[in-house]
This record gives structure tokens, sequence and C-alpha cells, in this order.
């Protein structure tokens, strides 16, 4: 409890400036009901949103996250939270809709930076004690931000339009960045810096080395079950098991409440453990089970066990992030963290962008969420079997350039 608080005394803007990304990207979705009411939007052109804030970021994570390893936490969190910030906040004076979606290419942007910069903020600090814990408390803030967005600001836009209230979350977004500037601390990086290969050098290093190739494809594999989920657990629900529209809602925040409270919890059995590998086995093995049970028995489960199973890919599913990117930093090193980290994020990208169409295209051809579960199953399945057969043996990048 003690490391705890001193994480938060010492590291409360850092966590504040997480919680406010959450807080503005799950918020500002929220409004987009409003915004379609207020540009007369069609529903494919509400979708561009999304689509406009994740594509930035596909294209940029890997550089973003090779500029942070070179300029050093502080710097980097304080531009990537200025420019998440400022473009969020230019959304409120947009005279038309495809500048929002303009000004949502530079949130990307922004948002790319801040997540590995705040990763190795915690790194940094944390050393080896207790990193996968206070890793996963940290990454259930954007959880917390956005549960309280998406809950807060629909009802104050009821009362003084979507505007002015699109503000609240950038003004606490460029509060912490200055705060950081002015008083961040981050000298344990600063003491770990070491001379910066090119980055296409590291890109090839990594690629090269079987565990950073585990991390990628654990990390695609747990985006497409958190994409689905989020897309696509409450529709399935409804139109499968045949749950109410209003119990199906449940179980998707179900699933979001074992996502926050499976951050820390996993990092703690990993700390206690010392097995970052194993942890990250058993989430995907459960995670590929639990999608099979949907696949094949899932609509004459009854309601109970439904959402223990919400529950649990949740769990499992959207709780792997502090013991994933814990797992990231070990087996780089502290000073590559943000190359890797970047990388392993454009992967991220690419897996929400492209498995939910496939998975709702398979479920129309059918008429059948069958072959939808199945398709999601492989992907950890595929990452599970990767390690067994060739990552077991082998060394990190880390223990190799110690040797």
């Amino acid at each position: 409890m003690k490391q705890l608080f001193d994480f938060f005394k010492k590291m409360y803007h850092v966590f504040g400036l997480n919680m406010a990304m959450g807080f503005v990207i799950g918020g500002f979705v929220a409004l987009l009901p409003f915004l379609r009411e207020d540009f007369g939007l069609t529903r494919a052109e509400v979708g561009f949103f999304t689509t406009s804030l994740f594509g930035a970021s596909l294209f940029t994570a890997v550089f973003a996250g090779n500029l942070i390893d070179r300029i050093g936490i502080r710097k980097s969190l304080f531009f990537g939270g200025l420019l998440m910030g400022g473009a969020a906040g230019l959304f409120s004076i947009a005279p038309h809709y495809y500048l929002v979606l303009f000004f949502a290419l530079f949130m990307g942007l922004g948002e790319c930076i801040l997540t590995p910069a705040g990763n190795k903020a915690i790194m940094s600090w944390a050393g080896e004690g207790m990193n996968n814990t206070l890793l996963g408390v940290f990454r259930a803030g954007p959880g917390l931000g956005a549960l309280v967005g998406a809950t807060l600001l629909p009802a104050l836009a009821m009362e003084w339009g979507w505007r002015p209230v699109s503000l609240i979350g950038p003004f606490f977004f460029i509060l912490f960045s200055i705060i950081i500037l002015f008083t961040g601390d981050f000298a344990v990086e600063e003491k770990s810096e070491k001379k910066k290969g090119s980055l296409k050098g590291e890109i090839s290093t990594f690629l090269g080395d079987p565990h950073c190739r585990f991390a990628l494809i654990l990390g695609f594999s747990f985006a497409v079950v958190l994409s689905v989920v989020v897309t696509y657990l409450p529709l399935w629900l409804n139109e499968g098991p045949g749950l109410s529209l209003s119990m199906a809602g449940l179980g998707l925040g179900i699933a979001r409440f074992g996502g926050v409270i499976g951050r820390p919890l996993w990092g703690y059995i990993a700390d206690k453990t010392q097995s970052q590998e194993n942890i990250l086995l058993w989430e995907g093995t459960s995670v590929a089970a639990i999608v099979i049970i949907f696949a094949l028995l899932g609509d004459s489960l009854p309601l109970f066990i439904l959402m223990i199973l919400a529950l649990a890919i949740g769990f499992s599913g959207m709780g792997f992030e502090g013991v994933y990117f814990g797992f990231i930093g070990r087996i780089v090193g502290l000073e590559r963290t943000g190359t890797m980290t970047g990388m392993a994020l454009t992967f991220f990208r690419l897996a929400i962008m492209v498995i939910p169409p496939v998975f709702g295209f398979l479920a129309d051809t059918t008429s059948s969420y069958t072959l939808s579960w199945l398709l999601v199953a492989i992907f950890p399945s595929i990452a599970v079997f990767y390690y067994l057969i060739a990552v077991r043996e082998k060394k990190p990048l880390t223990c190799s350039s110690d040797s």
C-alpha cells in the first residue's frame, strides 16, 4: 500500500493525464449522436471518427515511440498531452464535420505518444519491485476516464450543448501537461539512457527476436478480442442468447468492469509469481476458451453464466495491459521501451481497424455468430502455440545484450 501511495504522490500528473485521455476519447465518442444531429450525419459518417483517430496512430506509432526514447519522458508527455488536448479542444469550434475528422488525426497522434511515454514513466519510477502492479493501476486510468466521460458528458450536453461540454477534457489535458513540464521528475530515465541506434535498425532487431515477435502477435490477438467485445458483445447478447437491450448493455458494462479490476490484479499476480510469460499465456488461453464457449454454447446459456463469462472475458481480454507492457519493458530494456511499445500499438490499431468488420461480415453472411467467434479464438491460440514452440527456451534481448 505504501508503494501505491508513493506512486500516486509522485505520478499523480501522469496518471491524471492518462485518465484524461480515456475521458476525452470515451466521452467524445458518447457525444457523437449530438454531432450527428448537429451536422446531419449518416451512420457511416459518424463511424469515420474512430477511423480518423486510430488511422493516424496506425502509421505514426512506431515513429512516436522512437521519439520518446530520444527526447525523454517529460518532453514527450508534455508534447503529446498538449497535442491531444489542443486537437480535442478544437472540436468545439469546428464549423464542419470534416474539420472534426481532421483534428481527430492529431488527437490520435497525441495518443500514440502518450501511451508509450506514460508506460515508460511508470517503469522508470517503479523499477523491478512492483512494476506490473503499478502498470496495471496506470493502465486502468483510461478505462476509468472513459467510464466517467461516457456517463457525464452526454448528460451535460443535454443541458448546455456538446460544444462547450467537449472542452472539459481538453482543459484537464493541458493542465496536467503544463504541470508535468514544470514539475515532472524522471531522473531514473535520464540515468538509464543509452545511445540509440537508427529506427530502421531497432525495428529490424525487434522483428528478428522471438520474444518481440510473440509480444506483437499477442498484442494483435488481445486487440482483436477487445475490439470485437466492445463492438459486438451487446449485439450478440441481444440477437444470440436473446437478452433484452438493457441486459445486453449491462453485459458490456460488466466486461468493462472486469477489465478495470483485471489490469492491476493480473499485474499483482505477475509481480508475486515473477512470471509475466505464464500470466500472459493464461490470459490468452482463457480468452480463447471463453470465445469458443460463446461460439458453440453461447446461445443456450442462462443469464447468470453469460454475465460471469462477460466478466471473465473483460478480466482477461481487457485486463492484460499491465502485464503486457511490463513484459515489453523487460524483454527490450527501458531505453528501447518507447519504440517497441509503438510497434505494439501499430499492431493494436491494425487489429481494431480490420477484424471487427470481418467479424460482422461473417455474422451477416452465415446469419450466425458461430464462425465469427471461432475466428476470434484463432488469434490468441496462435500466440500461445507460437510461444510454446518458438519462444519458451530463448533468451530475450535484454539478456542477450548483457551476455
